[in-house]
């Protein structure tokens, strides 16, 4: 009996210790949608704060947010006409890239951190 306590204990213990490290992180298949032609990306802690954003097809406005101290980042369309980028500009600060989009799909990437990477879906 003392035994089965005792292992039950344990169980508990390292259950309450394991973390959840998906809490403060967006659901993989959670997109940002354009609201007036405009769409907020956040970099922080070497990461976009979303893999996927979704836009109507025109003109559209993406705002950097790059919350990381001294990190520097952009934002670059790699697949889009003309491979539109912002400029890379050390955190915290907020920047725009404008561009006009077809329907498609478009990668977007922080050039010196690849790992920062995503899709926009335009229709």
């Amino acid at each position: 009996m003392r035994r089965s306590v005792a292992l039950a204990a344990v169980v508990l213990l390292l259950a309450a210790c394991g973390g959840d490290d998906d809490i403060d992180t967006p659901d993989a298949g959670a997109c940002h949608d354009a609201v007036d032609g405009q769409l907020t990306l956040v970099a922080a802690d070497l990461k976009w704060d979303t893999d996927c954003l979704q836009a109507s097809a025109g003109p559209l406005t993406i705002v950097i947010d790059n919350q990381d101290d001294g990190q520097a980042h952009n934002v670059h369309l790699p697949t889009a006409e003309g491979s539109p980028a912002s400029p890379l500009t050390q955190g915290p600060s907020q920047q725009e890239l404008d561009v006009d989009l077809g329907n498609g799909s478009y990668e977007y990437v922080c050039d010196i951190h690849p790992n920062m990477v995503g899709t926009l879906t335009v229709t």
